[in-house]
């Protein structure tokens, strides 16, 4: 029996990631660094610890969601716990 495959996200040029339905905007840990105020390898430890969603590049590098991001901003903002 034949396994379907997942077709992976492909990432554009311009740093955009598309999954089919929607396209969503790649941060690097630097830029994440930058809006949260922390350093980029702090930004790699929330990756690690699962506070922050990444997405492997095909170089490996990390990279995230503009709308993950926003999320988690828009949630401490809330009241909600800042990934710390």
């Amino acid at each position: 029996m034949p396994y379907k495959t997942k077709k992976p996200p492909t990432v554009s040029p311009d740093g955009t990631f598309a999954t089919g339905e929607t396209t969503d905007r790649l941060l690097t840990p630097g830029e994440v660094a930058h809006i949260f105020g922390v350093d980029p390898k702090t930004v790699n430890r929330w990756s690690l610890t699962g506070k922050i969603p990444s997405i492997r590049t095909p170089s490996g590098q990390r990279r995230y969601r503009e709308t993950d991001i926003n999320a988690l901003i828009n949630a401490s903002s809330e009241g909600g716990q800042k990934a710390r």
